[in-house]
């Protein structure tokens, strides 16, 4: 039976201030198995034992790394970086994401899936947009493809009612109460 892989998740500020010029921040998950296959944007999937010493990648297509095995994957996701770095020793193996601590943001990721799963993200993330989503997650959809929203506005109805709905199943009522001033009066309530 295999275990869940354990995460030790290391913060490195290279620099004393953030308001230095050049200075930057590398989070690094180093993970205690060598089971895993590691996805490097750019470079394909690598067998985490094989990786070796530390290897820096400073002009990757995109700024992910993504560390998965039996269907659960662990990854780094930035809009934009200074570098992506991957290593492996004989019980572990790290990935690194480096980038300038001015507006520095990194994800960490934890979820079903490879390294598919942050690509079809990436472009949200680099463009800034990720956190507008309806649901913003990895693990779920984010819910931008079939957004359900309904408004009710009619001038010659008048509806009584007003709620928000969160995600789920409801079940609500629909009553008509009569008229009022020749319109309908319609009710809507949460069962």
């Amino acid at each position: 039976m295999l275990r869940p892989a354990s995460i030790c998740i290391v913060l490195v500020l290279l620099a004393v201030s953030p308001l230095v010029s050049g200075a930057a921040l590398s989070v690094r998950l180093n993970i205690n198995n060598t089971l895993n296959t590691v996805y490097i944007p750019g470079e394909g999937e690598k067998d985490s034992s094989e990786l070796g010493a530390e290897t820096v990648y400073t002009n990757p297509p995109h700024y992910y790394l993504a560390s998965y095995l039996n269907n659960i994957m662990t990854g780094l996701a930035a809009a934009s970086g200074i570098s992506l770095a991957v290593g492996s020793t004989p019980t572990n193996h790290s990935i690194a994401i480096e980038q300038d601590t001015a507006n520095s943001r990194i994800f960490l990721i934890f979820t079903t899936g490879d390294w598919r799963v942050i690509d079809n993200r990436i472009d949200l993330i680099e463009a800034g947009n990720f956190l507008a989503e309806i649901s913003p997650s990895f693990a779920f959809g984010l819910g931008s493809l079939y957004p359900i929203k309904l408004i009710l506005y009619y001038t010659d109805i008048l509806i009584q009612g007003d709620m928000i709905l969160q995600r789920g199943q409801h079940r609500l009522v629909v009553e008509n109460n009569g008229l009022s001033g020749g319109k309908p009066v319609v009710t809507i309530k949460r069962v």
